[in-house]
């Protein structure tokens, strides 16, 4: 038996459900092509180590637990662990496409060089199965066409591929990144500057089996400030993409968490919800206040 040409890398920490549903989509896939799939979880309290075990694969798993050493830790160790020349890098949360391993190895076999390639996450407006189209929006709202070259702001890691050696030849994910955010796009910099190119795959969908509520969604934006100060630590040229223009530094400190304008945007405009005009500027006021008190802290 030959070894896989294909690795699949996923980081995990309390999903075991939908992890379930995850694995089993890639028992699904539509290909004779042997790939494996390696779950490195951070010592779940879920029950998902038992899970695991007792999983039946139509692949090569690699069911792996560690200490909880963050996002970036937890994939970097799946790529040691790999034994394929190829990465894909999805969510525990990402439910695959029967033909989303074919599309990436396809997209790898036509490339004329080292390539990364970027395909399609659908989002739910709300949680259902099987599929239907008319709940799912992409993630990546811009219609490029499928092989078309994306900007390194694109490295999203709920659906990349990519060789290995030039996953290696970067150091793979800076482990100093523990909150949310930035530690993919952070690498996909880094390959940039190298001259790695990121291309677009129209045909390799998966779907994010996850709805983020708005005030989740504007929570986690302190948590991604935070990732997005490090990140400005290492790639200091990167201020005005990161959101730190002179506006920014002047007028955050003068609206205050918990003062009359900001509880008028919570109170009353953010329920006004994405029909409103008031409710959408709410929302969008909100996420970057606490992204700004993140990477300002």
């Amino acid at each position: 038996m030959t070894g896989p040409e294909l690795s699949i890398v996923i980081g995990s920490y309390n999903q075991k459900d939908v992890l379930e549903r995850v694995l089993l989509s890639f028992n699904e896939q539509k290909t004779d092509r042997i790939f494996e799939v390696i779950v490195v979880d951070s010592s779940s309290p879920d029950g998902t180590d038992k899970m695991m075990q007792e999983f039946q694969a139509k692949f090569l798993f690699k069911p792996i637990v560690q200490e909880n050493n963050g996002k970036a830790g937890a994939r970097n160790r799946g790529v040691r662990e790999a034994s394929a020349p190829l990465i894909m890098i999805t969510d525990s949360d990402m439910i695959a496409h029967p033909d989303l391993v074919a599309t990436h190895l396809n997209a790898h076999d036509k490339a004329k060089s080292a390539c990364c390639f970027e395909g399609v996450t659908m989002n739910m407006t709300h949680l259902h199965w099987p599929i239907n189209d008319n709940y799912l929006y992409p993630y990546i709202t811009k219609d490029y066409s499928d092989g078309d070259a994306l900007g390194w702001y694109y490295f999203l890691t709920g659906n990349i591929s990519f060789p290995k050696a030039i996953f290696d030849g970067e150091g793979g994910f800076d482990e100093t990144f523990q909150s949310y955010g930035w530690e993919d796009i952070e690498l996909g910099y880094r390959l940039s500057k190298n001259g790695v190119p990121l291309r677009f795959l129209k045909n390799a969908i998966n779907y994010h089996y996850h709805v983020v509520t708005k005030q989740e969604e504007i929570d986690r934006c302190y948590k991604k400030g935070e990732s997005a100060k490090l990140f400005l630590a290492k790639q200091p040229e990167l201020k005005w993409f990161l959101g730190l223009n002179p506006i920014s530094r002047m007028m955050h400190p003068r609206i205050k968490k918990g003062g009359s304008f900001y509880s008028k945007m919570k109170e009353k405009w953010l329920p006004k919800g994405d029909a409103s005009v008031k409710g959408r500027f709410a929302f969008w006021f909100l996420k970057e206040h606490e992204y700004l008190s993140g990477i300002l802290s």
